[in-house]
């Protein structure tokens, strides 16, 4: 790493302490982080993502022209803005993307919690899970014609509300998708093998 670091000049983009925590928490290399911050202020040249920036960017970043990826992508932008600011910083965006991308299942799913807690209770209540998934479903092409939204939620819902108060906590939601590969395929956008396949 010091001999990458003297070679190219990361001041100019990122500062140093900002390389070694971006590395410690995404586990990528400095070359890897130098593109996509080039990527990313090739984008938004003022270093923050606006809502439009983001749907726009996580679009392409999807490969998807499918209309409905924009619903989705402003839950996403939710999740990923942290502070609240209603703008994504390139740290903020980078963790979170190599999370949901390459991350351990805990930390996506963590993420995944986040994105249907849209009133951020800190609970997923079972409108919220049906509104998700319904965009989820539309966005991935799902094939399961005779399942909808609402069957699925319910399902899900009786699964892992184990306390039975009509409400889905982190813990309770993380440890079921854990626990069971096929909610975990329903519920994270994040897995690599969704929608799954039968």
């Amino acid at each position: 790493m010091g001999n990458f670091l003297h070679h190219h000049q990361l001041d100019e983009d990122l500062s140093l302490n900002d390389y070694r925590y971006l590395m410690k928490q995404t586990h990528l290399t400095p070359h890897v982080i130098q593109g996509w911050y080039r990527e990313f202020l090739s984008i938004c040249p003022n270093g923050h993502l606006n809502k439009n920036q983001f749907i726009k960017f996580y679009k392409e970043l999807e490969n998807s022209s499918t209309k409905n990826v924009e619903n989705i992508a402003e839950n996403v932008f939710q999740a990923f803005d942290h502070n609240g600011n209603h703008r994504i910083d390139f740290k903020e965006f980078l963790i979170a993307y190599a999370l949901t991308s390459t991350g351990e299942p805990v930390d996506k799913l963590h993420y995944t919690f986040t994105l249907f807690d849209k009133d951020q209770s800190q609970t997923i209540e079972l409108i919220e899970m049906i509104e998700i998934l319904k965009k989820l479903f539309t966005i991935t092409r799902n094939e399961i014609k005779e399942c909808s939204p609402e069957c699925v939620a319910y399902d899900i819902f009786r699964i892992l509300d184990l306390d039975h108060n009509q409400s889905i906590s982190k813990e309770e939601f993380i440890n079921g998708c854990l626990q069971n590969q096929a909610i975990r395929n329903v519920l994270s956008p994040f897995e690599c093998n969704y929608p799954p396949r039968k």
